[in-house]
Order: structure tokens, then sequence, then C-alpha cells
């Protein structure tokens, strides 16, 4: 697997004096394009989407971030407002750490300093991971990969295969691969047909991950 599907580092278990406490519900928006970037947002529990927005309302997920992982973290390297759009995809718990917090923290606490490098380390690695995907996959490739990604990320065993364990419909889905919504459903059909998936609303069991790899011509 690529390796944004590497385990995430737990910022919670780093951060020993945290900030105020937060909670979002399910869609709620956490910040908007052009807000204030003066924060750092611990998720304690739940799940935070990361999208960015063009004039016209079209929407790419650049990430999803999970517990125990931050966000927010590019006004420590001097961003003033923020580019992107954050909404709780589930019921979530932050801790708002000031931008103040988090220097000092980086200042005098080593381990925080070598996650944080880590950290954006491994941003840097899916930002490239994606604009490869962009510029070189077909729809099919770019949607394999995002579903073996959320798979390795969020799955769940069961007896007819790997369920994913978020609630995402077909217009997110083709939000995270920068796909339309019709081709992007298209493919999923195409898929289930085949007999990788079984798909209902909302829903996505992965029954061949073999089949997904060659897809996208990961190697087994």
């Amino acid at each position: 697997m690529p390796s944004t599907t590497k385990k995430r580092l737990d910022f919670g278990q780093l951060l020993t004096h945290k900030g105020r406490v937060a909670v979002f519900e399910r869609g709620e928006t956490i910040y908007q394009p052009d807000s204030p970037s003066n924060t750092i947002y611990l998720v304690e529990k739940g799940l935070v989407k990361l999208a960015y927005l063009d004039e016209s309302g079209k929407t790419f997920t650049s990430a999803i971030i999970n517990s125990g992982d931050i966000f927010g973290e590019m006004c420590l390297v001097g961003e003033k407002s923020h580019r992107h759009l954050a909404i709780a995809v589930e019921e979530t718990l932050l801790s708002c750490l000031s931008q103040a917090m988090c220097i000092e923290a980086l200042e005098n606490d080593l381990p925080f300093l070598q996650a944080m490098l880590t950290h954006f380390a491994r941003r840097l690695q899916e930002c490239e991971d994606t604009l490869e995907d962009l510029a070189f996959r077909d729809i099919q490739a770019r949607l394999s990969r995002r579903l073996l990604k959320l798979s390795s990320e969020y799955g769940v065993k069961t007896k007819n295969g790997t369920l994913i364990r978020l609630q995402l419909t077909h217009k997110e889905l083709a939000d995270m691969i920068g796909s339309a919504r019709e081709n992007t459903t298209l493919a999923l059909n195409r898929f289930a047909r085949e007999g990788i998936l079984d798909k209902s609303r909302f829903r996505i069991v992965i029954k061949n991950e073999q089949e997904l790899r060659e897809k996208c011509g990961m190697a087994s």
C-alpha cells in the first residue's frame, strides 16, 4: 500500500496541555475558507473532512482526519487564513489549541517536534500522491486507490468482505478523486457487476481487494 495508509501519529499522547474543547454535530462546519488561521485542532473523537471549494461551488476533498490526529497546522508555517473548509463527518470532539501553545511545544518538546516533522512529511506525500493520481490515472484507477485507502484506514472485517466504516455518498467519493458524481457512480456500478464490491446507500463492502489492486496497477 502507499505511504498514506501508514498508521497515523496520535498527537493526543503527545499534547499534555490541551486547549478548549468543542463539539460539532455531523455536517457542521468547523471553519470556512478565508477565516483566520490561528488554531490547531486535535480530534479527540470523530472524523473531520477538509475540502477545497472553487467559485462555482465544486468541492475537492483533500483529507479525512482521524481521532488522534490534527488539522489547522498550517498556521505554524505562516498561513494567515484557511484555504479550505473543515466539516465534521460525524459527531466530533475537538481540542482547540492556540498557535502560541503549539509553538511553545515545538520549542520545548523534542518528541512533539519530531512528530510534527513526520506529520508534515506525510501530508506532503499525500498531496504528491493526489497530484499523481489526477495527472496520470483514470477514474477507475483513482477510485480503486481511494477505496483501498479507505478500506485500510476505516475497514471492518465482516463475513462478506471489508466494510468501510464511513457513510459516503457517491458525491463525496467523487469529491475525493476529482471526478463528476455521474462518472463515479458508473465506476462503482461496474465494480459491483464484476463482484469487486457490494454497495448500498452510504455503505460499501470490498469483496475482492486483489481485483481493486489490479485496477490501479498496485502490486499484491
